[in-house]
């Protein structure tokens, strides 16, 4: 992941601070994806628990701001919001942190190396 620098949240967001150091430091949707993959689903269910009802909160409070042009603490608020997408994919649709039925969660990358020589 990206590192980010140590931003404190938006006043009156200070409760979601407990998911800065790994919701908020994801910055692709591959990041939030590998995130969402190696948590349990107690803590994509917490995280979901607590993001979920302040939507309307967050909104309100990003809407205020041009986008592209987030403040620091904004924008934190925001990769954490972004998350929840992720994270409501596994709790809502899911059950489970993994897309079922779908590979591994991990790279893989396949090398042609030619035939071997005829004897």
């Amino acid at each position: 992941m990206t590192e980010a620098k140590n931003v404190a949240l938006p006043a009156g967001f200070e409760d979601l601070a407990e998911f800065a150091p790994t919701w908020g430091q994801c910055f692709t949707q591959d990041e939030r994806n590998r995130v969402r993959v190696q948590s349990t689903m107690a803590e994509l269910q917490h995280f979901y628990n607590v993001v979920q009802p302040r939507l309307d909160a967050i909104f309100v409070h990003l809407d205020a701001f041009p986008l592209g042009q987030l403040p620091e603490p904004e924008d934190l608020l925001n990769r954490i919001v972004l998350s929840l997408t992720e994270v409501s994919l596994a709790v809502e649709i899911f059950g489970q942190p993994q897309v079922p039925g779908a590979p591994a969660a991990h790279p893989m990358r396949i090398r042609w190396q030619g035939l071997p020589a005829k004897a």
